[in-house]
Formats: structure tokens, sequence, C-alpha cells
């Protein structure tokens, strides 16, 4: 054995052990749990991500890592950790990286996160209990409001993903894969992701639709967070809506029977306020550019409108973060509508060409 292999091998057992003295007997009752992770190129956020999950109180887990055709350190980095390492057959994105990983999976709940995910010591616990009852086949967690990145794009994206499923209740159509678990046999049985979404876009989105559809119960933990350590730009945030919207309009249409129905985490009055900001901004081009008062009043009416069917979100940003927070989010929230507004029109357009995804 070389060097490399006898240090690999000596991080392995010296985690192990610090696993004994961490970790807690779990209740004969409680389920076995399979951690499942897709990885490509996550060596900047790997090692916390796995040192969180390794503080779990819970005993009886394993740790199913996928290495979706890593080309950085993050191999290496995993290899620290007593994880069973699935190599893929080259980049097959995220869907298909989580159907092997639960393939290879032993636990009777596949848990699946991110590797910039980071769990509390007692997630795995609060899950453990909740799957114990029988009442529910999958959970959904959500982001902690507090996270390590403070610029308006983070803190916005981040306030909003906690916000659109802490207002979940019931089961849901949901299945949120930052973090979101399921019985092992209830994701076999209605076949697992479709991997016909090569990049990470909504594929989970789908996935949630699907399970709904067929029966399958899952439901929002407010309980279970996390921090997701995801940072953006102003145009990466912009970017990743936009892609979004045109993915979410196309789904749509693959599912006519569900048209009538809002099967995201998304609220139906900020879906309302995306056409009528698109109507504000053309209104108000038109009625300043041209000198029409009366084009000008009506966009201004349709700012009041969008300003009121968001007004919740609005005022949830002042309560977690102040009202200057607030008041620097609302244009924020103003690009993202006009954003979506485009995205959904690309989806439309190019849905008869052909373009599923």
């Amino acid at each position: 054995m070389n060097d490399s292999a006898t240090g690999r091998q000596g991080r392995v057992t010296s985690m192990a052990r610090w696993l004994s003295r961490r970790r807690g007997a779990a209740p004969a009752s409680a389920p076995k749990v399979s951690v499942v992770i897709p990885v490509y190129n996550a060596e900047a956020t790997l090692r916390e991500c796995l040192m969180c999950l390794y503080e779990s109180r819970y005993r009886d887990f394993e740790t199913v890592l996928v290495d979706d055709g890593c080309t950085d350190r993050s191999p290496a980095i995993a290899a620290e950790f007593p994880v069973r390492i699935v190599p893929t057959s080259g980049r097959v994105g995220p869907a298909a990286a989580r159907n092997l990983g639960a393939r290879m999976a032993t636990g009777e709940v596949l848990f699946f996160i991110d590797s910039d995910v980071m769990v509390r010591p007692d997630s795995l616990t609060l899950l453990a209990e909740s799957f114990e009852g029988g009442d529910v086949d999958g959970l959904c967690g959500v982001q902690a409001a507090q996270m390590r990145y403070t610029n308006i794009a983070s803190q916005y994206k981040n306030l909003w993903m906690r916000w659109t499923y802490l207002r979940q209740t019931g089961d849901v159509p949901l299945f949120y894969t930052t973090a979101a678990a399921i019985r092992r046999e209830a994701f076999w049985r209605v076949g697992g992701f479709d991997q016909g979404y090569a990049t990470p876009n909504v594929e989970d989105t789908a996935f949630g639709q699907k399970l709904a559809r067929l029966g399958v119960r899952v439901r929002v933990h407010p309980d279970l967070e996390v921090e997701h350590v995801k940072q953006y730009s102003l145009w990466s945030m912009l970017r990743t809506d936009f892609m979004r919207a045109v993915s979410l309009t196309r789904l749509k249409l693959r599912h006519p029977g569900d048209l009538a129905q809002n099967n995201t985490s998304v609220p139906s009055s900020y879906m309302a306020s995306v056409p009528v900001s698109g109507m504000a901004a053309l209104c108000l081009l038109l009625g300043l550019g041209l000198g029409l008062p009366g084009m000008t009043a009506v966009g201004a009416a349709c700012v009041a409108a969008v300003m009121g069917l968001n007004w919740e979100f609005v005022t949830a940003i002042r309560r977690s973060d102040g009202w200057l927070r607030m008041l620097a989010a609302i244009p924020v929230l103003w690009a993202e509508l006009l954003v979506v507004g485009v995205g959904t029109v690309v989806g439309l357009a190019s849905y008869p060409f052909g373009r599923r995804y």
C-alpha cells in the first residue's frame, strides 16, 4: 500500500472512530436512511457537507455519493469519509445520478441532498421519526433563514425558497432535492427521476408532480432546515430564473391535464403578477415616452397591482431582514418578474418545435 493510500485509510479510520463517539443509538423500529448525494466538481463545499452529515446524532444511515464525472478533487475529498463512492459512465446529470445512487442504496428511506447543503445534527433524526408514523411517503426540507452570503441576490433567493415552502400545508406535489426524502419502495414504484433532464433545472419539480399524480404522499417538514450554500449575483439569479421559467412552461404543456392546477411552490399571486408586470413596463414605456397620460395611468395601476399581489412576500422580507433590505429587494422582484415573463414566452414558443426539456 502506498503512502497516499495509507494516509487515506488513516483518515477513514479516524473518521469511523470519531463517528462511534458522536453517534447515539437508533431506536429499534427506526428506518435505515440512505443519504444520496450527486456530485460534480464540488470541492469548495463537499468536505463541509460531509462533516455536517457525519455530525448527525442518528446512527443508522449510509452515504452514497455519486461521482458524476468530476474533474476536480471531489472524489479525493469524499474518500476521506466512510462513504460509498459510485462513479457514473461520464457526465449524466443530476436526475440519472440520483437514480444510480438510489439503486445502490440499501436503506428504507432515501434522503437526497446536494453537495452544497449543510444538514443539522438532528436532521436525520427528524426524518426517521417522521417516517416511523407510516402516514407519509416523502418529506421536503426548507432552507434556513440564516445563510452565509449576505448580498441581496443570495438573500433574496434564499428567503424566497424558504417562504414559498413554509407556506405549504398537507400533501404537496413537490420534491425539493436540496433536501428531500422518500421511501425507497415509493421511489421505485413511480420509476425514479426522469433522466431526460440532463442539467439541474426542474427535474425535482417534475418528479414531485409525478408523485402527486400517482398518489404518493409528500409533505413539507418545517423543522427540517438546511443551509443551502448557494451564492448568486443578480445576473446568475436572473439567468437561473429565466431557464427555470422556460422549463416549467414546457413541463406544464407536457401535462395539459394539470394546466388548471398550481402544482409548484410558487404562489398563484406571483404567477398572476408576471403578465401584469409586463403590462406595467409596456404602458409606462409608451405613456412616458410618447406623452400619453392615459397609458401612464394604466401603467401606474399595474405597478400597484403587482405590489399588491406580492405584498405578502415583500413584508416577509421586511420581517426577516428589515426595511432597507425590503426596499432593496423590490427592484430585484421586478427584474425577476420581467425575466420570468420572457422565459414563459420562450417556453411557449419553443414547445411546438419539439423542445420538451
